[in-house]
């Protein structure tokens, strides 16, 4: 199954949430303490799919976690201590589906402070003893990751630990900004890697909340301008609440059950902050059932011809996922989001092989 939401028309002059100075903080924090990750190249795929090149952004060994939120989260804790906001505080709390909160467990584990990590009953043992094996304290949560953030947000309030969200609400934003802007050194190595080849014409992103799709479509924004590459958002087809946002030009909450193998995914509320950003900046929204991302993991997997192999978790699959469904959907489908015989596509491996169990029993 997918379902597509082409987006309104372009806003033209559109820059994106940043500023030039902050985009140069980002730099500055980056230049001394990132390796770039991978950026993969799979021709044989791109054969096959009728399209001028696949590239994927390896994310998958990030600071030698298997995720890019620690992107975010590193750059977010420093701007805190920065700003002084650390002082005096023992505990680090957040809600998260398992990568955001081990990437906040391992900064509190360095910065000699206490995590407090809040998870919604789906959260898969995997990636519960991941977050525990950095040392932090874990709360189950009888319900979504959405009331999982309420939770956290009250717990800190209530006991004065310091909430490091990567969603935002009324009257907490700067954390989540900054966590947005780390993650556009995603697509900042990205573009040195394809270097004098110039950009793709199309980048598939991943939603989730919207962090890191509001952080690439500020950051082609703010580097292409008008002439910036086509953005398509993906997310499950139970749990896509950006494209229902985007469809009721809003912020509105998809119930549940969100029912979706792609865990970092299974949001049912947009953060308001990033979904503000995406205005004018996202061409359209794709949703796709479990099965193509199945189906994109044992590509990945298992490839055509002499591409490499890649052991890409369930939501990093999502690009791929995405990329596979909308060509079965059709040259229509495929004509009218630019996936036309010449086209290069970026997509994003956000996450490695987080449940072993689970890639293992889709790939064998």
């Amino acid at each position: 199954m997918l379902t597509l939401h082409h987006a309104p028309a372009r806003h033209a002059g559109a820059t994106g949430l940043f500023t030039a100075d902050e985009y140069a903080r980002r730099r500055a924090f980056f230049t001394t303490r990132v390796t770039p990750t991978p950026l993969v190249r799979l021709p044989a795929l791109a054969a096959r799919l009728g399209l001028g090149g696949v590239w994927v952004k390896d994310e998958t060994a990030r600071f030698g976690l298997p995720a890019f939120k620690s992107l975010g989260v590193e750059f977010a804790v420093d701007a805190l201590g920065a700003r002084g906001a650390l002082a005096g505080v023992t505990t680090l709390v957040c809600a998260s589906a398992g990568n955001h909160g081990r990437a906040v467990a391992r900064a509190a584990r360095v910065a000699g402070v206490r995590a407090r990590i809040f998870l919604d009953a789906d959260v898969a043992p995997a990636r519960v003893d991941a977050i525990a094996s950095e040392g932090a304290e874990i709360i189950r949560v009888s319900g979504t990751y959405d009331d999982a953030v309420r939770l956290a947000a009250a717990d800190a309030a209530a006991t004065g630990g310091l909430v490091v969200s990567d969603t935002s609400w009324d009257g907490y934003e700067q954390v989540p900004r900054d966590i947005m802007l780390g993650y556009t050194q995603v697509m900042e190595e990205a573009a040195a890697a394809w270097g004098a080849e110039g950009p793709p014409e199309v980048v598939i992103a991943q939603a989730g909340v919207g962090g890191l799709l509001a952080a690439v479509a500020s950051w082609m924004a703010w580097t292409y301008g008008d002439t910036r590459p086509r953005l398509v958002a993906v997310e499950p087809a139970r749990a896509a609440c950006v494209q229902a946002s985007a469809r009721e030009g809003r912020p509105v909450t998809v119930e549940g059950p969100l029912t979706t193998i792609m865990a970092g995914l299974r949001c049912g509320e947009v953060s308001p902050l990033a979904f503000a950003a995406l205005d004018g900046l996202v061409d359209a929204y794709v949703a796709v059932d479990d099965d193509w991302c199945r189906a994109a993991m044992r590509q990945l997997a298992r490839p055509d011809g002499s591409d490499p192999r890649m052991e890409v978790g369930t939501s990093g699959s999502a690009g791929i996922a995405a990329l596979l469904a909308i060509h079965a959907a059709g040259p229509a489908t495929r004509e009218a989001l630019g996936l036309t015989p010449s086209a290069r596509v970026l997509a994003i491996a956000t996450e490695g092989v987080t449940e072993p169990g689970l890639w293992r029993d889709v790939v064998a």
